[in-house]
Order: structure tokens, then C-alpha cells, then sequence
């Protein structure tokens, strides 16, 4: 069921490749990753082999790696892709890569990308706007508890077990 649940994570994330929502030079980092999480398709090996990314063939494979990790989810339902790297910020968290406070302050850096769009999203992006208030809040006080409050709910926006911690930085290295 990970492989699924992973299906549907790398899904979301490659079906934002026509808005150009990941550094296009971030993909090759990103598909190394996924054979570790079960991920062995023909575009994950093609991506993890660029040494030089040209825009025009990352996105030709990010292309194809949106259609054969759809086709890999089956009829689960595809994850919207600010949730997704809400979760991703959120499951870094969980898995230590970095603390409470560093994890809110990834979503402050998201409130950038997000700032200007109609605010109609998902719940990843109401999460990433709590985030950016808790950072305001930080020079008055701990923020410990309300990042963690936070972080315990982005965390459920992506399936248990789907995501590891390599994957995680790799992601969230490359959002623009």
C-alpha cells in the first residue's frame, strides 16, 4: 500500500510540472529518491540520470513521471499539490530532519509562493497561512506548542508510510 500511497505524493508533485512549481534543476535530486520508496519507473530512472537538466527534457520526463505514477495510484484520489508539500513540510517534521520551529519557518518561506494566489486551495494552503502567523508570533514568545498544534495537522495531509526523509528535502529544496 506504500508504493501506492507514494504513487499518489510523486503524482501530485509531477502534475504540477506544467505551473513550474519545482526548480526544474531539482528533479534529478527528487527521483533519486523514489527507488528507495518502490518507485522504479521508467521516468524516475530517467530523471536520476540527468547530470546536466535542460528545462525542455526535465519536463518532457516530469511529464511522463506524472502519467506513470497516475497510472500506479489506481483509483486512489490524487493529492492537491500545496497539500502535498504542506505534508511534506509537516512529515521532515516528524521524521526529525528539522525541528518545530525551523518546520514553520519552511511554511513562512511557502507564504511567499502562495501570498498572491486567490486563497482557494486545499487545507495545505490555510496551513502554510497559519505557519506564516505563527512566525510573526516568534519574537514574543515560544512557539513550540502552536507549531507543533500545526505540524501534527499538516502531517495528515500526505499517507502515513508514503514519504521518507530524503524525499522530503529533496522536495522541499526544489519548490521555488
Amino acid at each position: 500500500m506504500a508504493r501506492l500511497d507514494t504513487a499518489r505524493v510523486v503524482q501530485s508533485l509531477a502534475a504540477s510540472w506544467a505551473d513550474q512549481l519545482l526548480d526544474h534543476d531539482g528533479w534529478p535530486e527528487i527521483a533519486r529518491t523514489l527507488p528507495a520508496l518502490g518507485c522504479d519507473w521508467p521516468a524516475v530512472t530517467d530523471l536520476a540520470a540527468m547530470v546536466v537538466t535542460s528545462r525542455a527534457a526535465v519536463l518532457d520526463a516530469v511529464e511522463r513521471l506524472a502519467a506513470q505514477a497516475g497510472r500506479a495510484m489506481g483509483d486512489r484520489p490524487a493529492l492537491d499539490f500545496w497539500d502535498t508539500v504542506c505534508g511534506l513540510v509537516a512529515r521532515a517534521w516528524r521524521l526529525k530532519v528539522f525541528d518545530e520551529v525551523a518546520a514553520v519557518y519552511r511554511m513562512d518561506g511557502l507564504w511567499w509562493l502562495i501570498r498572491d494566489l486567490d486563497g482557494s486551495g486545499g487545507r495545505g494552503m490555510q496551513i502554510i497561512w497559519q505557519g506564516m502567523g505563527i512566525t510573526e508570533m516568534h519574537d514574543h514568545g515560544d512557539i513550540s506548542g502552536p507549531a507543533t498544534a500545526l505540524l501534527v495537522e499538516a502531517d495528515r495531509l500526505i499517507p502515513a508510510d508514503s514519504v521518507n526523509g530524503p524525499l522530503c528535502e529533496a522536495v522541499l529544496d526544489a519548490v521555488y
